[in-house]
This record gives structure tokens, sequence and C-alpha cells, in this order.
């Protein structure tokens, strides 16, 4: 056989062999779409949609064949053995990217993309320790059967390369026919899908059509193109967005009934705990009995239709402390902007004369938080690497054990009370339990792959977060603060899902299970308004409102409703990062979710449907363009504020009309 024909033989081999791997990649991710395991859903509404999800394998099989050959072509003509010894490698190597691909896709339901290794080995790592909280996260799925997995299919690879290498004619297996038939498949993926998405059919392919190779290489392209092209035009109104709804919002609103006075307060920040993941389920109940009962107590609010904005700590956060909507693109604030000059809640609290602690079980090099907190006018900082009492406590990946922080939380209280007593306080206490993997001191340290058996854990990890609650105010009643402290608990996110039987979903998405979260308030000030909040809110109303309920006036740098004053009811915006880039909509009972990486529209009555499984975009297509509309332009507005905000803030800067008194 002639050169050229060695290298064309390898070539066709190394392509043929890396669209096999893909198809069956493909394959199973289709068949466990199709299976129910994660919500009804029928076979023959999946199955067909296939023939439009091919495209991007081909690509990634041409990729894939493209890199080997290269390498390989200076080869054949004098170390043919070498050659193809270089292919079987590259082959299991691509091989054994997709198997962890397809798990990460089961498991985790986000892509294996930049935005994700950036997390697991970038924004997540902590100095001086070894591992991140996210690899520790992924630990319990390398059971057994996915080492057997991966031997297989890193021998399987290669040992179908080396069939096809003996095949005489492999070299004329792909002709004129199957290469029309390759571009079919990837012009029906580039164009049908985004074109189908909000017609008449309205089909939606959930993400199916991604391939992970092609989808890794444009996560890292995606931001360098972008810095290529003009930057978006200057919003009009380039500090206040309009909030406002294009369709009324009913709800009930206790706290206009609200008596304003200035207490101490207490804010605690749970860890990826949705609202859906405390709903009680037949025949076991809420795992979060105590919160329950504080948000119906006497003089308990409970928020029914609260939202995170993004399901990411540090994003959730930075709308918690500022009343800010964050940046649309996925790298948090403390990369983007982390000094910016917009007034914190502990910066307006001490200034109106509070002392300030922030005690966290987790640890602040998480998301690189102290870069934004240093600026915050924060007395005292604690994390689990200098907590007072850490000492040979227990702690995983994700944090200390809760019951230290909660001691040092009650600890900073009295000593504040003894030294200052003439001086309100603001004690901030973030959680770490309630993080996936579902660890705390005396668990079970679990492997799974079974979401009864991860359910189960989470419920308990849970109650262990409730048992805390429930230390942290008996603590206050025994220092004699609790009629003189206003508590307000909420979730920074949810632990993530997907709306029914579309498989699972973690941190990529914006569905209820991810931003749908509790929030609760108790306090001196509520003792005659008790009761539901159901009008739609977001983190940016928390810190205007706890503001309000102290009797202190928000900062004009706050975008959120203080909600003792009864503002108009206004749209809660929410998103998530690449590649789903979902920008979401929350107006009175509607719900839109956009994902930007395909165009689709889903619109959701999550009134009566609050588990998103009825897409009713196709009805009300007028409805869903106009929010559509909304996310577009926040996006905008929100990028060229955060980026530029000590300049906007100087020059535009002033109360927002929604926010004014």
């Amino acid at each position: 056989m002639r050169v050229d024909g060695r290298a064309t033989s390898l070539a066709v081999a190394n392509f043929l062999t890396a669209l096999a791997a893909t198809l069956v990649f493909k394959a199973a991710l289709f068949e466990y779409a199709a299976s129910g395991a994660e919500g009804a859903t029928s076979a023959l509404l999946i199955w067909p949609r296939i023939l439009l999800c091919l495209g991007w394998d081909v690509l990634s099989a041409a990729i894939v064949a493209a890199i080997a050959t290269l390498v390989a072509a200076p080869l054949p003509f004098r170390l043919p053995g070498l050659a193809v010894a270089w292919s079987m490698a590259a082959q299991a190597i691509y091989a054994a990217f997709l198997l962890v691909s397809y798990h990460v896709a089961l498991v985790v339901g986000a892509p294996l993309d930049k935005a994700a290794i950036d997390l697991l080995f970038l924004y997540n790592a902590t100095p001086g320790r070894s591992g991140t909280p996210m690899t520790d996260s992924v630990a319990p799925y390398l059971t057994p059967t996915f080492r057997i997995e991966a031997i297989v299919v890193v021998v399987l690879a290669p040992a179908l390369l080396v069939w096809l290498l003996r095949r005489h004619d492999v070299d004329r297996v792909v002709g004129r026919r199957t290469v029309v038939a390759l571009c079919t498949f990837v012009l029906l993926t580039l164009f049908a899908v985004p074109g189908l998405a909000n017609g008449l059919l309205a089909v939606h392919t959930f993400g199916l059509e991604r391939s992970p190779l092609t989808m890794l290489a444009a996560s890292y392209l995606r931001g360098p193109l972008r810095a290529l092209r003009r930057g978006d035009p200057v919003p009009a109104d380039p500090y206040c967005f309009d909030l406002g709804s294009p369709v009324p919002v009913d709800g009930g609103n206790p706290l206009v009934t609200a008596a304003p006075g200035k207490t101490s307060l207490l804010l605690v920040i749970l860890e990826s705990i949705s609202a859906r993941g405390l709903a009680a389920s037949a025949g076991a109940p809420t795992p979060m009995p105590f919160l329950e009962e504080i948000g119906r107590s006497s003089r308990g609010v409970r928020f029914e239709n609260h939202y995170t904005h993004w399901a990411q700590t540090m994003k959730a956060a930075f709308s918690i402390w500022c009343s800010e909507l964050p940046h649309p693109d996925y790298p948090p604030i403390t990369y983007v902007n982390p000094a910016i000059p917009c007034v914190s809640l502990t910066e307006a609290l001490k200034a109106a004369g509070y002392d300030t602690a922030l005690l966290t079980s987790a640890d602040f090099a998480f998301d690189r938080q102290i870069r934004f907190l240093r600026h915050r006018r924060i007395d005292f900082m604690a994390d689990r690497n200098d907590m007072p009492g850490r000492e040979g406590a227990w702690e995983n990946a994700w944090g200390l054990d809760e019951r230290v922080t909660v001691r040092a939380t009650l600890d900073w209280i009295a000593r504040q009370r003894r030294e200052h007593p003439e001086r309100p306080f603001f004690a901030a206490y973030n959680m770490a339990a309630g993080h996936h993997p579902f660890e705390y001191p005396g668990s079970p340290s679990e492997r799974w792959l079974d979401r009864d058996a991860e359910t189960a854990a989470q419920r308990a990890t849970f109650r262990f977060v409730d048992d805390r609650l429930r230390d942290l105010v008996s603590g206050l009643t025994r220092q004699n603060l609790l009629d003189s402290t206003l508590i307000a608990i909420a979730s920074d996110h949810g632990p993530g899902s997907g709306r029914a039987g579309m498989g699972r979903i973690r941190d990529a998405s914006i569905y209820e299970g991810s931003v749908h979260v509790p929030l609760v308030v108790t306090g001196p000030q509520l003792a005659g308004a008790a009761g539901a909040v159901t009008l739609p809110t977001g983190h940016i109303d928390i810190a205007p409102t706890l503001l309000g309920l102290l009797g202190i006036e928000p900062p004009a740098t706050m975008k959120g409703r203080d909600l003792t004053r009864g503002r108009a009811p206004r749209v809660v915006i929410f998103a998530t990062r690449p590649p789903l880039s979902q920008v979401g909509v929350r107006a009175g009972r509607w719900k839109l979710v956009h994902w930007g990486e395909t165009g689709v529209n889903e619109l959701f009555d999550v009134e009566h449907d609050p588990d998103e499984r009825a897409d009713v975009s196709s009805s009300h297509q007028a409805l869903a363009t106009t929010l559509e509309a909304i996310g577009k332009r926040w996006q905008a507005h929100s990028r060229y504020l955060i980026e530029n905000y000590a300049e906007v803030l100087s020059t535009s800067g002033r109360r927002c009309s929604a926010t004014a008194p």
C-alpha cells in the first residue's frame, strides 16, 4: 500500500472509530431520556429527534480524526506501527472522555465545558488544601462499575480502529453518498434545531444535540470571540433597569402591616436548599420542620414565591448583599468587579451604628469571596480556617461542622452584647452543609448512582441543618435576645433540577428546583404581620426589606424592593451559565425559560403547573416573546453596568423610580 493510501486509510479508520464511539454515547443519552428514569415521557417523542441531533457528533468525529491523523501523518512511511499506536491512544482517550461526559450529563446535567472545569479546578480551589469541593462532590460517583466501564471503552475503541485498518477497503467506506448523508445531519443540527424551536411544531431537543468535544471547544472559544465582536450598545439608562411586569401580578404581602423598629439582625444563608426539597412527600414529612414552624409562627412571614437570580454561590451572595442583579455571564462578581462600589447590607447597617460579623462554615477562598467581602465593613469575619473552636472538629471538602459555627456565632453575639450593649448587632451565618455530597458529622460516606439513596441522604442532611437552626434560636433565647432580634433565613440557591421528564440537572438550569428557594423572616416587627408573601420576589429584595423592617432607609444603590412599603409588582429575573445560557423571567403566574443555546422558549403557568410539565409557549407566543425581550435587555444592561459600575454610578447613579420612597 502506498504512503498516501496508508494515510487515507488511517484517517478514515480514525473518523469511523470516533464516529462509532460518539454515536454510542448519543444513543445511550437518548435511551436515558426516553426511559422515564426521571419522569414519565414517551419514546415516540424522543427517539425521532435523534435525526436532528447528530450534526455536532459528525463534526466531533472529524476533529478527532483530524488531530489523530495530522500527528500520525509523517509516521506511516518510516514508522507505521507508531502511527497506529498513536491513533489507538487518541481513540482510547476520546472514548474515556465520552464516558466521563455521559456520566456528567446524567449525574450533573451540565456538560463538561470550560465553566464546569473552572468550577472544578479554578474558582473553588482552596489554597493549602488538596483537591476542591467540586471534585469531592464528584467522588461518590467513581464507583467500581464506572471503573469497569472505563476499562472496557479504552480497550474497545482501539480494537475497533485496528479492525478497520485490517480491512483492505476501509478507505472506500466513506463515499459520496456517505458524505452527503453526514453533511445533511450537520445541516439539520445547525439550522433545523433553532429553526423549529418556537414554530408550530415547537421541537425541543433539551440539549441532546450537543456533542461533548465540540461543546468543550466552543466553551473555550466563546470568550475570545466575544472580545473580537463589538460590545453591547450603551443602554439608554445604564443604571436603572425597568423590572415592571407586562402582565398583572397578584399576590399577598403582609409586610405592609409590619411595625418597623431598630433591633439586632441575624441573617442565616442556607446552602443549596430549594423550596421543592423541603416539600412533604407521600409518607414523608418536611425534612426541616423547625424552619416551617418559624415561618408559620405568630410573628413569622414566609415567602412562597422567592427566587435566587442565579444558582451559584457568589452570584447569589452578590444579589443578597448588594441588592443588584448579577452579571449575565458565569464568572462570579469576584472575577468581574470584586471592588464594585455598591452599598452592601453590612455597609448600610454599619453606617446605622451596628456591629457586624460574618461567619461561614465554608471557605472564603471558595469563589474568591474575600475579594468582595473585604470591602464591606465587616468587623469580624471567620471561615473554616480560623473559626473559634475548630480544632479537632469534623469537616469535609465543603466545610466545617455546623455545630462549631453555631457556637462561634452565638459566642460572638454574647461578646458583642457584653462589650457594646448600646449598639445593635448584625450577624450573618453562611452554612456549608446542604451541598452535595450531603455529608455531616455522623453521616455515612456514600457512593451512589441511585437517585432514591441520594434523595434520602439529602433529606437527612436537611434535618441536620434544621437542628442547627433550632440551636441558633435556642441560643438567642438563652441570651434573652429573641424579642430584640430580627431573624431572616434564606437559601442561596437550590441543588439544581431539571423539569419533569427531561433528566437530572444540578447547576445549569433555571427550573424551579434550582431557583425557587425558601425565605423566612421572624421578629418583633412582624407580630401583627404574620402570614405569607405570595408575590414573586427575588434575592435583590432581601436587603432593602430587612433594612425597611429595621426602620433604615435602603441605600440608593439597592435595586430591590422594600416590601414593607408595598411596592408595585415586578418581574423576577434569573439566569444560568453556558452552554444552556438560560434566561428566565417570572411575571405573575407566568415563567419564561429561554434557552440561549438553541433559541427555544418555554412558558409555564407555575401557579397551576409548579412542576413545569406543560410548556404553553405555542399558545401564548406574544407573551413569550415579550418576556424574552425583557431577558435580553437585562443581559445587555447588567453586563454594561457591572463591568463599568463606578463610572455609571458617578454619571447616572440615583435612586431608581421603582425603589424610591
